[in-house]
């Protein structure tokens, strides 16, 4: 049996409300955030198939940018956010490079060696770093998308890679160990 899509009545089957609708797990009934949750309280059931209504869903369009010009990568920080500035004026400057041999060029054999060392983020000072390895790229077995909401529509923007980054955080380069 194949699950049917979901499609959303023009207003709330509970009280009438023509915004901000959701389906219910089964997508039969369509309701409001209030009505929703309150007949989960209630153990309420769907009156088409007798489920339970234990849960809501959101439907998004979802467009799929078509930007060439930029490439998009993904970082994860296992120790939460770093310190990035959230004021769009600020002068915080972060830089992205692998360990070692900035600038240089890498000679054929030293190529697989350079490949496996770790890509640093750090700030301008120096105090906060950030250490991890690219763990993929699209393939032709995956593609990965950033989804940005926007009102309710997602952009889909293509990363190109991503990685995890795990915490250094360095007061000053020599006292490291």
């Amino acid at each position: 049996m194949g699950s049917a899509d979901l499609v959303l009545k023009p207003a709330c089957e509970g009280c009438g409300n023509t915004s901000d609708l959701y389906g219910t797990g089964c997508k039969h009934t369509t309701l409001c955030s209030d009505c929703g949750k309150s007949m989960a309280r209630s153990r309420a059931r769907c009156l088409v198939c007798s489920s339970p209504i234990t849960r809501l869903i959101r439907e998004y369009n979802v467009r799929a940018n078509a930007i060439t010009d930029k490439t998009y990568s993904i970082g994860r920080f296992v120790t939460g956010l770093p310190p990035f500035s959230k004021k769009k004026s600020a002068e915080n400057k972060w830089s992205l490079h692998k360990e070692g041999l900035q600038g240089r060029q890498i000679p054929d054999n030293m190529r697989e060696k350079y490949n496996r060392k770790p890509w640093i983020l750090e700030d301008e000072t120096g105090q906060y770093q950030y250490q991890g390895q690219m763990e993929g790229s699209q393939s032709a077995t995956a593609t990965y998308y950033l989804l940005m909401r926007h009102g309710k529509e997602f952009n889909a923007y293509p990363a190109g890679s991503w990685a995890c980054l795990g915490l250094l955080c360095f007061t000053n380069h020599s006292s490291a160990s």
